[in-house]
């Protein structure tokens, strides 16, 4: 069976780590627009969801490459890959849903 190069888990597990952060900047985001008034609580509550659903990815892509380091199987990094594509797809759709918010006046 083929392995992943160490310096490719070095590399899944960084990235894994910036996901997490950032997946904790979207949430704080979320509750950060719990203070403005003029966006719709709908809109909040679906920024800090989307925020959540990427950190419980990040946190599963951050597992997934550390487990690499005893198991370094396509199949490991196949599942973190998986992970990290839920992570993006969230991330998208948060930022699709920021850009409804309207400016104000």
């Amino acid at each position: 069976m083929h392995q992943i190069s160490k310096q490719t888990i070095e590399t899944a597990q960084k990235h894994a780590q910036k996901s997490v952060e950032h997946s904790k900047e979207i949430q704080e985001l979320g509750k950060s627009l719990e203070k403005d008034s003029q966006i719709e609580p709908e809109q909040k509550k679906r920024i800090e969801a989307y925020g959540e659903t990427m950190h419980e990815h990040a946190q599963k892509f951050q597992d997934l490459a550390h487990r690499l380091t005893e198991d370094p199987s396509t199949k490991v990094f196949s599942e973190a890959v998986e992970e990290h594509v839920k992570v993006n797809q969230a991330h998208i759709k948060a930022i699709q849903e920021f850009q409804k918010i309207e400016p104000s006046a």
